[in-house]
């Protein structure tokens, strides 16, 4: 063992703190052909769906030194802060630079690679510093924290790994500060972990006040109640507190505009059903105390992922059950261990730590933190003679390998398959095989643990390969099934995509014309799709530079996600929505000009010719506008209504003529004949359902199966002249609505009026091939008639925004249910636009505030120290 007493031995530990995770991470990426060890990339689940996207942004804005506030490149436009501040902060980002987009993917592996083993080593040192050992078992610590039940189930979601690193620098901080009167550290730590990711930071925030309260109770004098002990540290209460504010100061200039932010999204909404006084987990959550609980198709909805490796829970077992080990260390262990745990288990304390909003998919996003304590407490135990204690070893671990097979039985018994899209199950199967592999690796380690009690030759390096074994082993049945990326495959088809689309733009940069662009990338979407998961293309916008509709973060804005589901887009739920649903009418509102559909073979440019620029002149009615949910097409009659200023109907519902529904065993059919009432474009619409598993069929056609995504969209049933028939057909392995009246016709001659009617009056920007660059600032001109004084812009209402009318501050309004207007007088008006970050100055003040603070308080401390 080493010792701090041989001044050879720090250095050699340093050096195997560092090369022994470079080594083993290295390893796993080359076992799962990770490049750059192998061929394939790690662009599965929300990597490949918003960090590939958000990362390829960073880079044009890195690369430009031009940060805009806001973009036109998410959806029909959103502000870029709350992105900034959940996704992107973390300095490794800073990768990126030196990849091309092809290669991006590349790029986000090796920061995953990095912050994996930056995580192993921030544990590494602060258990050797906190503990002053340099010892194997340290090491031992960090591989089991950097590859813990957390990081393989949610390495995918990378921007919470950061919190993983700096959380052992900001509690070895709290012990300093608790222990020595040195706070700085504490400070520096916590301030990391809140400005690379406040959600992990608000998580930890509460975790730092438990970790305090659990230093009070193991220092609580034996003759003392607790509340007389807290009294008796007051000064190092205040001092944490004091400390805790100032760190929550300086962060303040990204939290408080995050903040402003967030609140015009849809997570703003706190739901009664969330705070319901139950259980999130049954006994079957015992599984996950051993290798391979959970897997890739259980990612979205599984039991805490606790796994830490057997060596540290069978030590933590025997932690608490040594004589070796103190009362009040045992009781301030076990309150700390439980209240995490707990509050995991109880719904309204797991949705108040997960910033009050229950998780949509990766629950249980705390559970890192039971890892933590756990490996420190079981390091302490070790350090105390845990392991001497031979017999106690063999009982923790046949305690352990009993509650496992508990849960295994439980899960059996009563377990459900998890069926796609399906996340309300409690209680999921298991793979009974893999409990096997828990067992002998349980039986091993615990052998192997007896072994470096008794000093056996070489013991302390097979427990380390042990480890590693079983945590890369874990790590590999974590991400079994999943469908990693060919990275060559990739390249290609960006490549191809890249240049068609581009060529669009090519053509429109002199014609400075406002015009969003709906891209349907077979080969690209093939490169990404797997059974049950379609790949949707939501922010690929963003790679491939042109303005969409789609968008799926977050941070999406609640306007925009009401006005698109409200006007038949596709949307699963507050954080999507799809480039799916468009009808004549949202191509003219929201200047869908373009819709290209690429294929293997070939390729087909539709141009829409009633497109509309940025913004229109319409009716005052739009500012009264409100969008009822689930009536798509009530909703587009009352916008074209709103627009014209009058009260015509622009939809009609065909006639129905015949109707028959049939249940086979597989499927339902539902078949029904129509008869136009009007001529133009018709749309089947079936609201609160999701498509999912729906086929359709329009007089013998089967429609593409982008239809039948995940959630309800606007069907294109073509164009039908007045009178004429057209059979439609479902198919669905679900129960569906009575379909026969959700369908209805645009009557394209009388809105083709509306639409040249309002030609003349566009707002004309000066320079649009600037929107995708600096989206927070735009000008341009309109002319007012005497009738349509509402200035209407195909962007979401935010707060944010404000707008100078021939240079004078004007108001703006929300119209349309939620798009942004302001109303002018007749004339020829000039507008600037401008996005201003609402927050920033009061979070640069609070910032300020916190740094004089800070500054105050090292001089008084410098003035004591010198007294």
């Amino acid at each position: 063992m080493l010792s701090t007493k041989n001044k050879w031995a720090p250095k050699y530990y340093w050096g195997a703190v560092i090369v022994t995770p470079i080594l083993i991470i290295s390893v796993l990426f080359i076992l799962m052909n990770i490049a750059p060890f192998g061929v394939n990339n790690l662009l599965v689940s929300d990597l490949s769906t918003q960090y590939l996207q958000f990362f390829t942004e960073l880079r044009r804005q890195l690369l430009h030194l031009s940060f805009s506030s806001y973009s036109f490149l998410i959806s029909i436009g959103d502000s870029l802060v709350p992105i900034y501040a959940y996704y992107l902060l973390s300095p490794l980002n800073l990768i990126i630079v030196f990849f091309s987009n092809a290669h991006l993917p590349i790029a986000i592996d090796l920061i995953i690679w990095a912050k994996i083993i930056l995580c192993n080593i921030t544990m590494s040192t602060f258990l050797a510093k906190k503990y002053q050992r340099y010892d194997f078992m340290t090491i031992c610590g960090g591989l089991a924290y950097g590859l813990c039940g957390f990081v393989a189930m949610y390495f995918y979601d990378l921007m919470w790994l950061d919190a993983l690193i700096w959380l052992p620098v900001m509690i070895y901080g709290l012990e300093k500060l608790f222990y020595q009167n040195r706070v700085w550290l504490y400070v520096f730590g916590l301030v990391m972990i809140i400005v690379t990711n406040y959600y992990m930071g608000y998580i930890i925030c509460g975790f730092s006040v438990m970790y305090f309260v659990y230093l009070l109770k193991k220092n609580q004098p034996v003759h003392l109640k607790f509340w007389q002990a807290i009294h008796q540290q007051r000064r190092k209460v205040g001092r944490f507190i004091w400390y805790s504010v100032i760190s929550g100061m300086l962060t303040a200039i990204v939290l408080v505009p995050t903040a402003l932010s967030m609140l015009s999204t849809g997570k703003k909404n706190i739901l009664p059903r969330n705070f319901a006084f139950k259980g999130t987990f049954g006994p079957s959550f015992t599984v996950n105390l051993g290798v391979g609980g959970n897997d890739f198709t259980g990612r979205l909805v599984h039991n805490p992922s606790l796994f830490t490796g057997s060596l540290f829970i069978i030590a933590a077992i025997a932690y608490f059950f040594s004589n070796q080990i103190s009362k009040r260390d045992k009781q301030a262990s076990g309150l700390l261990l439980g209240v995490i745990l707990f509050g995991m288990w109880l719904l309204p304390l797991n949705t108040i730590w997960h910033m009050m909003q229950r998780p949509a998919g990766f629950p249980f996003r705390m559970v890192f933190l039971f890892s933590f304590v756990l490996i420190m407490v079981a390091y302490e135990g070790y350090i105390k003679g845990v392991f001497k204690d031979q017999r106690l070893i063999i009982y923790s671990a046949v305690g352990l390998g009993t509650a496992i097979f508990i849960g295994y039985v439980w899960a059996t018994i009563f377990g459900q398959k998890l069926l796609p899209y399906q996340f309300k199950i409690s209680q999921l199967s298991v793979n009974n095989f893999v409990f096997l592999l828990v067992v002998g690796l349980i039986g091993i380690t615990a052998f192997e643990m007896i072994q470096i009690s008794a000093h056996a030759p070489g013991s302390k390096v097979i427990m380390v390969l042990i480890l590693a074994f079983e945590m890369c082993l874990n790590f590999l049945i974590a991400t079994r099934n999943a469908p990693f990326i060919n990275q060559h495959d990739l390249e290609r088809s960006y490549q191809h995509a890249s240049q068609l689309i581009g060529k669009v733009e090519q053509r429109e940069q002199n014609k400075n014309r406002f015009y969003r662009m709906v891209v349907i990338d077979q080969p690209f979407r093939e490169v990404f799709n797997r059974p049950n998961m379609p790949y949707s293309g939501y922010n690929d916008a963003l790679i491939f530079h042109n303005r969409g509709v789609s968008s799926y973060s977050s941070t999406l804005n609640s306007n925009t996600h009401h006005v698109l589901a409200s006007l038949g887009f596709s949307s699963r739920n507050i954080r999507r929505i799809d480039m799916l649903g468009g009808s004549v009418i949202t191509n003219h509102l929201f200047g869908i000009r373009y819709y290209y559909l690429i294929g293997k073979h070939q390729n087909r440019l539709i141009v829409r010719k009633n497109a509309a620029q940025l913004g229109f002149m319409v009716n005052d009615r739009m500012q009264h506008l409100k969008f009822k949910r689930g009536q798509v097409f009530d909703n587009l009659n009352r916008f074209v209504q709103a627009e014209a200023g009058d009260s015509g109907h622009y939809l009609e519902q065909p006639q129905v003529t015949s109707y028959q529904q049939k249940t086979f065993r597989d499927f339902y059919q539902y078949k029904m004949k129509i008869q136009a009432t009007t001529s133009g474009p018709h749309y089947l619409y079936i609201p609160r359902v999701r498509l999912h598993g729906v086929k359709i069929i329009v007089n013998g056609a089967v429609l593409s199966s982008l239809y039948s995504g995940l959630g309800t969209e606007m069907i294109p049933l073509g164009y039908l002249q007045k009178h004429q028939v057209a059979t439609i057909t479902l198919q669905s392995v679900k129960q569906l609505r009575k379909p026969t009246e959700d369908v209805a016709g645009i009557n394209i001659a009388k809105f083709e009026r509306v639409v040249q009617l309002t030609d003349q009056h566009q707002f004309k920007l000066d320079d649009v091939n600037r929107l995708n660059e600096h989206g927070g600032h735009f000008r341009g001109v309109v002319h007012v008639g005497k009738r349509n004084r509402t200035l209407l812009l195909s962007i979401p209402y935010d707060q944010g925004w404000q707008v100078r009318v021939d240079g004078k501050q004007h108001p703006i309004k929300k119209v349309a249910s939620g798009l942004i207007g302001t109303q002018l007088t007749p004339g020829k008006h000039r507008l600037a636009f401008n996005y201003h970050i609402r927050g920033l100055l009061a979070g640069a003040f609070l910032s300020s505030c916190g740094l004089v603070l800070m500054l105050g308080s090292i001089i008084l401390r410098m003035k004591r120290h010198n007294l």
